[in-house]
């Protein structure tokens, strides 16, 4: 003799109807991450570009201060790099003012562009340059 079969279902386990909701729960989630990974991404080449164009600056500022103060790439107004572009991309020029901000110095701005050298610059440094040794 068989044992009769239960005619009762059990309420553990999930119906049809939440497994769908959960996976549009899951599905909105998913949507919601993918759209943030362009602005991320752009966010990283941004970042690494500033880094690139402050990094070049500090070599150019680095440059410019081991320069004698009567060298011509130190005399009052803007000057280009002759060696733009770097990266064929970043463009670096220097801004020099006599006498700032007090007299026997030179303050020399320099910045990085990118594609152009008069594009807005994506790093600055400002040094400034005393006159030594008499």
């Amino acid at each position: 003799m068989t044992a009769p079969l239960p005619t009762d279902r059990s309420q553990s386990g999930f119906t049809l109807i939440e497994i769908m909701f959960a996976m549009v729960v899951f599905a909105v989630g998913m949507l919601a991450l993918l759209m943030c990974v362009p602005v991320a991404s752009k966010k990283v080449m941004s970042s690494g570009s500033q880094t690139r164009a402050a990094s070049l600056a500090a070599e150019m500022a680095e440059e410019l201060l081991a320069t004698p103060y009567n060298n011509s790439a130190l005399t009052a107004g803007t000057h280009n790099d002759p060696a733009n572009p770097h990266d064929a991309i970043y463009y670096t020029r220097w801004v020099v003012a006599d006498n700032a901000p007090i007299a026997q110095c030179k303050r020399v701005t320099v910045t990085v562009s990118r594609r152009s050298v008069t594009a807005a610059p994506e790093a600055r440094i400002v040094i400034i340059t005393p006159r030594s040794g008499g």
